[in-house]
């Protein structure tokens, strides 16, 4: 069983079925959908035992077996434990609760871009700042002497 991070918050499990369990048919039955026997066939791999890719929601664990030729049930000898069933047996486990708790991988790029847009969001507040502080003492100015308001606002460039 391969266990890997999948999108929105997923996870993808590939099951995987060794060849000496001897079989023509083989199903994924499980807790997420039922245990319903025809919903996830596996398909053949190329050393005779099967596999197939499931997408299952991270957070928790999940009961598990294979259903081989329709007729008989077999758990996954690489399962993560093993918990009783109903039935006088066990069924397999696939545990995704680590998977749920990892936090994606921040690149260095993606720091540099995230910085780079903080740093010109931050210029550009303090202009808008600038800008408003300007106007402001302009306006008190105005309102006191119009013709200093007129010399303050207007700079003479050398």
């Amino acid at each position: 069983m391969i266990k890997s991070r999948g999108s929105d918050g997923r996870s993808l499990v590939t099951f995987v079925l060794d060849p000496g369990v001897e079989a023509v048919r083989a199903s994924v039955c499980g807790e997420w959908d039922g245990w319903a026997t025809e919903a996830h066939p596996m398909e053949r791999a190329a050393g005779g035992g099967f596999q197939l890719t499931v997408e299952l929601p991270a957070g928790r664990s999940y009961r598990f077996r294979y259903l081989l030729d329709g007729e008989r049930w077999e758990n996954d000898w690489a399962a993560d434990a093993y918990v009783p069933n109903g039935f006088g047996g066990e069924d397999s486990l696939v545990d995704l609760t680590a998977l749920a708790e990892e936090v994606p991988a921040v690149t260095g790029a993606t720091r540099a871009t995230k910085a780079a847009g903080a740093k010109s969001a931050s210029k550009k507040a303090s202009a808008a700042k600038a800008t408003t502080t300007a106007a402001k003492s302009t306006g008190k100015a105005a309102a006191k002497d119009p013709a200093k308001a007129a010399k303050k606002g207007t700079k003479k460039t050398p």
